[in-house]
């Protein structure tokens, strides 16, 4: 199974609002399909953190946080990391920094827990 469609499965039973489930499946979608995996183990750590910290991770939550469902963002946090799990560190990083700043942006309570969960 595919990362979208993992992440389509968990939006779903999570009842988030289905137009922007669909936008953010789409995204998911598009992304993995410019980004193939062969070509993004050879990069350079910082790269890694551009390419999916910065153009995966944060449109995910920020998606999911206009949608008023971020009771879903672990599971799409793990499904990701799942995929993907050599940025593990960069998104564990990515959540403790965004998160220590900004308490209200970024679903941070349920990053936070999840987080917390995982050590």
């Amino acid at each position: 199974m595919e990362l979208h469609e993992v992440i389509s499965r968990i939006l779903k039973t999570g009842e988030c609002h289905p137009v922007g489930s669909k936008r953010l499946v789409t995204y998911v979608k598009e992304f993995a399909r410019k980004n193939p995996r062969e070509i993004i183990n050879e990069l350079p750590e910082w790269s890694k953190w551009l390419i999916f910290v910065k153009n995966l991770v944060v449109p995910v939550i920020k998606e999911l946080e206009r949608m008023d469902c971020c009771h879903t963002v672990a599971m799409v946090i793990g499904a990701i990391i799942y995929e993907y799990p050599e940025i593990e560190e960069l998104i564990d990083k990515w959540i403790s920094d965004k998160c220590a700043k900004e308490n209200h942006r970024y679903c941070c309570r349920e990053l936070r827990e999840y987080f917390k969960n995982k050590k």
